[in-house]
């Protein structure tokens, strides 16, 4: 533990007071300080609140006291507050969102449930149409009702699971952490900062303050965005009828609200002006210490300059304090919630928001202020502050005679438009692959099937799931041509397209896997037209899809069977599979690194292999964006492990026929706990057991520091999967005794047997039969 010499300071939370201080076990990059943390003094009594707070610093002074059992040896001396708040961010553990709504509403249905509900996961592409499915699906009338929110852009920015019973009306919302929305408002703020100095136009700097460059976090929701709230200098288009608007005008801001609302945001652009200011007497500094001409800098030197520039600027008192600023503004918002209940964490954060009811119109207004994205509300909208939001209550559509359907939708984040075929889909996708009955893949019907759904159907190919799929082509009244006459003749041309994305998957993996998706069709797709309008408005020949689509997710929830032949595998094959995905693996990092590769994948910019190594050291996440490290090894290794596993060396009793269901139920088994297991050790290898390599390949400032960076992420994948040739060196070996003891639990769970491999043995060879 580092000493420090900062002490703790009194700061209101909401409607008790808090001790915000820097604690000893937590630290930043370069062992410098990390950000404050902040702590119930449970307490609304200032005078009380102060004699707390100097107990607090009486620890914070004294290094004997920081460890747990020091504190405990002295527990009479503190009040029992000051020791929760200090004994507290040591034993901090991160919240499970998904546990925290499965305690206010649990999730019916599930592998070991037998109360006849079925989960649906939703994936396809941003813009696609699948929340507007849903929409129809749960009977949200999209003119007065608007829920779940769409646009032409990306809106479903967190999980969400819509649970359908006979209510009445409930709701938990789950939040990101504190010092997550901390660090997405200073990253805001640097890009602003930087923007300026780099001499962009208002309007730019204005975005990159307000609109992560991820997307998911967009400042304008809660503070409120210029082109709302004053008059604007430019002309707009037709406006666009995708973006939602609320019911009504009840939660509409005042003229008062509104002229608030812009002057705090000219003083946070006054702010970042002045910043900017201060980095270009910096930034000539920094290039003087480094015998750096600025008129002539080169790349490299040029991103040094970036790097440590930035890291003068985050240390100044004025930095910090803006960023607090912003996030005691961002904070007030949750103030605003007077109906439901708020639940707080050990800083006083919220964790939760719950309400029951049973006014529908009023229980969707509530629910909209976490998801909406309608402009004239922004400076009250809590949207991109929310981790997950899960809903439950008597939705049904008006198209369905049978009453409530026993479903449970889950929506999320839309996987975007994909332009590298090698990328993977992210962890938080396929993770829930498992959880789910039925998988439906939505995509737009006007035109072929891009790189991003095909991957999905690799993926699920691949994983054993596929029997779950079934794929929503929407925008079909938009499919049109001389050549096209006819209901009939469209969805010919469409089911063509997927018959070619089909015949591309079993070229890359197999015959086999192109037969599975080709026997989903025609049954398992379906054509929805104009399903942005109401139920009544709506062509009778999509209302017909409509019901064959609940039709399709009802009767997902049947048992599975298992298999009654047992697929038999030899070990031999498993060091070619494990060879092949460690290869394609830092051949497509080597590229994003811009090392020497035989991938097709882009060299990355500096600042965003940066962001990667400081999510994955300091934030506790897996991806970046499209930089997705885990999933990658995840697939990869899925990928040439569901190839050996579709050619077993013999069966037992004996082999079913070559393109029959029976032999792909038997292996679909196995590939389906392969799947979830490969998760899990992808992360723990990549990630998990080397925070300390990620944390020290953020670190790097300076000259070349680009480059080693990239060589250190480089060792770190080195180490996480190593690649296996004749020699093969320990770390080789541990890693291929892991995945083949990962495969032969698998292998076994799943009803068939490994010949050649003892579980446990770390000589990463065949321990004989």
């Amino acid at each position: 533990m580092n000493a420090i010499g900062a002490s703790a300071t009194l700061c209101l939370g909401a409607r008790e007071w808090c001790a915000e201080f820097q604690h000893p076990s937590r630290s930043g990059a370069g062992g410098n300080q990390g950000p404050p943390v902040r702590r119930r003094l449970r307490t609304q009594d200032q005078a009380e609140a102060q004699l707390l707070l100097a107990q607090l610093n009486e620890i914070i002074a004294d290094p004997t006291l920081w460890d747990l059992d020091s504190l405990a040896s002295v527990k009479g001396r503190f009040d029992p507050r000051v020791l929760e708040a200090f004994r507290g961010t040591q034993a901090d553990q991160a919240l499970d969102p998904w546990a925290i709504r499965d305690e206010a509403i649990p999730l019916p249905g599930g592998p070991d449930s037998d109360d006849g509900y079925g989960r649906v996961l939703f994936v396809g592409t941003t813009g696609a149409g699948k929340t507007t499915v849903i929409r129809q699906l749960i009977g949200t009338d999209p003119e007065r009702e608007r829920f779940p929110s769409i646009s032409a852009a990306k809106t479903t920015i967190c999980d969400m699971e819509l649970v359908l019973d006979q209510g009445p009306y409930r709701a938990v919302v789950t939040f990101l952490p504190r010092d997550l929305v901390r660090q997405y408002i200073s990253e805001c703020l640097m890009e602003a900062v930087m923007a300026t100095l780099e001499g962009a136009l208002d309007r730019e700097v204005r975005r990159r303050f307000l609109e992560h460059s991820e997307q998911r976090f967009r400042l304008s929701y809660v503070l409120g965005n210029p082109s709302y709230l004053g008059p604007t200098d430019s002309e707009d288009l037709e406006e666009d009828e995708a973006v939602d608007s609320p019911p009504d005008d009840s939660d509409a801001l005042t003229d008062a609200e509104r002229e608030e609302l812009l002057r705090t945001l000219l003083r946070y652009f006054s702010g970042i002006d002045g910043l900017a200011e201060e980095g270009r007497n910096r930034r000539q500094a920094i290039a003087s210490d480094h015998d750096i001409d600025l008129a002539a800098v080169s790349p490299d030197d040029r991103a040094a300059i970036q790097e440590l520039l930035e890291d003068d600027l985050a240390k100044l008192d004025e930095y910090t304090g803006l960023v607090n600023a912003i996030l005691v503004d961002v904070e007030s918002r949750f103030g605003l919630l007077s109906d439901g209940d708020v639940t707080r964490g050990p800083d006083a954060w919220p964790t939760k928001w719950t309400y029951e009811g049973s006014d529908r119109a009023r229980f969707l207004r509530l629910v909209n202020r976490f998801s909406s994205n309608y402009g004239p509300l922004f400076g009250r909208l809590l949207t991109p502050l929310v981790d997950g939001i899960r809903v439950a209550g008597p939705f049904s559509p008006d198209w369905h005679e049978g009453g409530t359907p026993r479903l449970v939708l889950m929506d999320g984040e839309g996987i975007g438009h994909v332009a590298d075929s090698t990328s993977s889909l992210s962890t938080s996708v396929t993770g829930r692959f498992r959880v789910a009955d039925a998988i439906v893949l939505v995509d737009n019907a006007a035109q072929p099937m891009q790189a991003a759904p095909c991957k999905v159907l690799e993926t699920l190919v691949t994983s054993g799931h596929e029997s779950k799929l079934v794929v929503v082509f929407t925008h079909f009244e938009a499919v049109r041509g001389d050549n096209l006459r006819g209901l009939d003749a469209k969805k010919d041309h469409v089911i063509s397209s997927f018959d070619n994305a089909s015949n591309a998957i079993g070229r890359n993996h197999g015959s086999e896997a192109g037969v599975a998706l080709r026997r989903l069709a025609p049954d398992r797709l379906v054509f929805l037209a104009n399903g942005h309008k109401r139920a009544s408005e709506i062509l009778e020949p999509t209302r017909m899809e409509l019901r064959r689509l609940l039709h399709l997710m009802e009767s997902a929830v049947v048992p599975v069977e298992p298999s009654s032949f047992q697929p038999i595998y030899d070990t031999a094959g498993l060091v070619l599979a494990s060879q092949k995905a460690t290869q394609e693996f830092h051949d497509r990092w080597n590229g994003i690194l811009g090392m020497d590769s035989r991938s097709q994948s882009r060299p990355e910019h500096w600042t965003r292999v940066k962001a990667l190594s400081r999510r994955l050291g300091e934030m506790g996440q897996d991806e970046y964006d499209t930089l997705r490290p885990v999933a990658d090894l995840k697939a990869l290794l899925m990928t040439h492990l569901s190839r050996f596993l579709a050619s077993p060396t013999a069966w037992f009793p004996f082999a079913p026929p070559e393109d029959g269901a029976e032999r792909t139920q038997a292996i679909d088994a196995i590939r389906r706990d392969v799947h979830d297991s490969l998760g899990e050790l992808s992360r723990r290898r990549v990630m998990e057991q080397r925070i300390a390599q990620w944390v020290a390949a953020y670190e790097h400032r300076g000259r070349g520091s680009t480059r080693v960076r990239a060589a250190d992420i480089a060792s770190i994948y080195g180490a996480a999967a190593p690649t296996l040739d004749a020699a093969l060196q320990p770390s080789g070996r541990e890693f291929l005794s892991d995945v083949g003891d990962l495969l032969a639990e698998c292998v076994l769970a799943g009803g068939g047997r490994l010949i050649g491999w003892e579980t446990g043995s770390r000589d990463g060879q065949a321990a004989g039969s």
